[in-house]
């Protein structure tokens, strides 16, 4: 690094190096602000081209020594180059947060074994012998995408996890301050919890890796994070099998979930990015549905007219760019009608036919499509492909934390010159209820539990066939999340449940604030057939639900999702109540027979 460089502003929204951060509270009862309430969190996704990169443009997007983020997630695809020998380089090792203490990467294939020194051994955590995550020799990690990143972020942030399946990688760094106990958390790390997992949907059933998902958790306080970066499948007439690719990482990820529940439905905010690969489809808007619903497009050689084929593979072709999509692209990049574009974008498209990351937001690019164009600074498209915007950051939150996620900017540095893509960087901030935090580490008494029941539920338009077998799994976070309610099982088309056949709920909540950082998952199951889920507020957070004495209640009426899918999938509608009257809370503690002792504070408990 020259030492100009050290002084590069980077984006509008990036402080110096010489921000004040926090520190620690001398005062244990001040009131003021914790360092978990407010996270600094950038988000980077960047196709490298098997290119290796200079760099002097990590100063384009990664600020000097971090600048005040708290939180960095850089996850890159095709990063398979020949970095030559860097004799004076320290690499940077890795924290490790998770309790054992061990370094962990996803076993890789016979390809690339002879560069990698793996054990073989089974993590004692397995939940079966097809988990493909081992334990690792350090010498693994050291890379030089890796030391360069430590090199620019220096000794203020900390590797605290790292993912890497053949040429992808997942980065997570964390200011260092936030995990060697300067800020504790619950006697802890204000890091902890980090754990990580991969899915390879790549040829060759999934050995070669060459697609797949990289996955990080961990929490920040209080706070649960998932961090997803992927590779999708290629090709324009591929809509359909990205979308399927997706389906298949949240369905292999699940050594870091709940049994029930997936990446996108489980933690308080999830943040999944990477070489999505969706392309702008300049068809008649009226025939786009045509390919959300999987049919490719073909051109004969002696007529030139399209006709349909059927769904689209991996194997299918390349679909090098029309002359006329060309320029009708470059035109509308050029008078900057980014909005316009996105109307064509298949992702946008799949979004709105349920078909892909349901409930996901994603900002509005204010740049040009980040594929394909030339290595070199700016952006100059290649006419062999049409330009799309195939490298994207989009993030969910759990629906009791809805909003508390704001995305700050959202760039593509076009001076990064190695690539055929530009990369994509997104600043967010992170706000977490001060009211959470203290339900997690308060001593809770079971006997001040509200009491809540669905006194109606009914499921409609869900897929059936003879014989089915519907129930739903009660789900309650973050307290709850390891304790299971069933309702009982109904064999109907349209299932639907009278209060009776109902669990009632109790909450680990003991005033209205705390309730509303709590939320109710319902998993909808024919026989042991997962259909879908469907996340609820409890009532009392809005001012327009009907209120009775101290009972509360509203109507619902929510699209079923099903790993990141709410097409065909059915609605499931209720009515859902709270109960704070003394004497709803005396009979259900009788019932119960609860304990008079009040549980220890909750944050000993979550893992």
């Amino acid at each position: 690094m020259t030492g100009a460089d050290e002084d590069v502003e980077v984006m509008p929204t990036v402080v110096s190096e010489d921000v004040d951060v926090l520190v620690p509270h001398e005062d244990e009862g001040s009131m003021g602000p914790e360092p978990w309430q407010s996270a600094k969190v950038l988000c980077f996704t960047w196709n490298m081209g098997d290119a290796k990169p200079a760099e002097e443009e990590l100063q384009h997007w990664l600020p000097n020594k971090g600048g005040d983020f708290d939180l960095i997630a850089i996850g890159v695809q095709e990063c398979n180059y020949d970095s030559g020998t860097s004799p004076s380089r320290n690499p940077k090792r890795r924290k490790s947060l998770k309790g054992s203490g061990k370094v962990q990467l996803p076993m890789l294939s016979g390809a690339v074994e002879e560069a990698w020194h793996t054990l073989g051994t089974p993590r004692s955590t397995d939940k079966s012998p097809e988990r493909r995550v081992r334990d690792v020799r350090e010498e693994a990690f050291t890379f030089h995408w890796d030391d360069i990143l430590a090199e620019r972020l220096g000794d203020g942030f900390t590797r605290i996890q790292q993912v890497v399946l053949m040429s992808m990688r997942l980065l997570l760094f964390a200011r260092t301050e936030y995990c060697d106990g300067t800020f504790k958390w619950c006697g802890g790390p204000l890091v902890h919890s980090v754990e990580q997992t991969y899915s390879a949907t790549g040829l060759m059933a999934g050995t070669v890796g060459n697609k797949g998902g990289l996955v990080v958790t961990l929490q920040f306080g209080p706070t649960r994070l998932c961090f997803v970066s992927c590779h999708l499948a290629a090709h324009m007439t591929a809509g359909e099998k990205r979308n399927s690719d997706c389906r298949e990482i949240l369905q292999e990820t699940w050594p870091v979930c709940h049994p029930d529940l997936d990446l996108s439905c489980q933690f308080d905010h999830c943040f999944w990015f990477g070489d999505l690969n969706y392309r702008l489809e300049l068809q008649e808007l009226k025939d786009l549905p045509t390919l959300a619903l999987g049919k490719s497009r073909e051109t004969t050689k002696a007529s030139g007219k399209e006709i349909q084929s059927g769904p689209s593979t991996l194997s299918a072709p390349s679909n090098p760019s029309r002359p006329d999509h060309f320029a009708i692209i470059l035109e509308m990049v050029e008078s900057q009608r980014y909005r316009e574009l996105m109307q064509h974008d298949q992702l946008r498209l799949f979004q709105q036919a349920g078909k892909a990351f349901a409930g996901f937001q994603e900002g509005d690019p204010c740049f040009p499509p980040t594929f394909k164009v030339e290595r070199a600074p700016g952006i100059r498209h290649q006419e062999e492909r049409t330009p799309s915007y195939c490298d994207r950051i989009l993030w969910k939150s759990l629906i009791a934390f809805d909003g508390c996620v704001t995305q700050q900017q959202l760039t593509s540095p076009a001076e990064v010159s190695s690539s055929d893509h530009k990369p994509v960087c997104a600043h967010f901030t992170v706000k977490t209820p001060r009211a959470l935090g203290q339900l997690l580490q308060k001593e809770l008494s079971p006997d001040r539990f509200p009491v809540v029941r669905i006194t109606y539920l009914k499921a409609r338009g869900v897929p059936s066939a003879h014989g089915a077998k519907f129930r739903v799994v009660f789900v309650v976070t973050p307290l709850e999340i390891n304790t299971t309610y069933q309702s009982k099982v109904r064999q109907m088309r349209d299932p639907a449940w009278r209060a009776d056949d109902l669990p009632v709920l109790r909450p680990a909540a003991t005033c209205q604030d705390e309730l509303n950082s709590c939320a109710l998952l319902l998993v909808l199951y024919n026989k042991s057939v997962r259909v879908g889920c469907v996340g609820l507020r409890f009532p009392g957070w809005e001012s327009s639900h009907t209120v009775s004495g101290r009972r509360t209640r509203y109507d619902f009426d929510t699209p079923i999702v099903n790993r990141n899918c709410s097409f065909a999938t059915g609605h499931l509608s209720g009515t859902l109540e709270v109960d704070w009257s003394e004497e709803a809370i005396h009979a259900a503690n009788q019932v119960a027979e609860l304990p008079t002792q009040p549980r220890q504070p909750a944050c000993c408990t979550l893992q």
